[in-house]
């Protein structure tokens, strides 16, 4: 919270100005990069690399069958390091891409019903671990 005095119609008035700070969570920083933004109010720091499993219900669907109700799926999230830096020598770019992906899989059976009532068998993939691995640098598009 700040407070500062605003001259109105020769009267002088104080000002309160909240400030919201994002979110933050120490755990999620490299060891040593904690600082504070410039009026020293909220706390910031560089990510260090967090990819991990994340679960979420829903209903499969496979070719118009569908489970009977929702089911655990999981995935990969997170954020990796990536970089572009300038190489003198070559004078040109290095890049150094890497993307949150499945290190570990596995297949679970999961029934579908299809709308003529049959039963399909389906083998769905489960992610079992996830860890930041090397990743193709797009190119940057051309500008308008």
């Amino acid at each position: 919270m700040t407070f500062t005095c605003q001259r109105v119609n020769g009267h002088l008035h104080t000002k309160e100005t909240k400030t919201t700070c994002p979110p933050f969570n120490p755990l999620d920083c490299r060891p040593g990069s904690e600082t504070t933004d410039v009026n020293g109010c909220c706390r910031r720091c560089e990510l260090r690399n967090v990819c991990q499993v994340r679960t979420r219900a829903t209903v499969l669907e496979v070719n118009g069958c569908r489970s009977a109700g929702p089911v655990n799926v999981t995935s990969c999230a997170g954020q990796c390091e990536s970089s572009s830096t300038y190489y003198a020598a070559a004078d040109a770019m290095t890049r150094r891409c890497q993307c949150c992906r499945e290190s570990a899989t596995s297949r679970r059976p999961v029934e579908l019903t299809c709308p003529d009532g049959s039963r399909l068998r389906h083998s769905a993939i489960v992610v079992e671990a996830c860890r930041c691995g090397a990743a193709a640098c797009l190119e940057e598009l051309p500008g308008p």
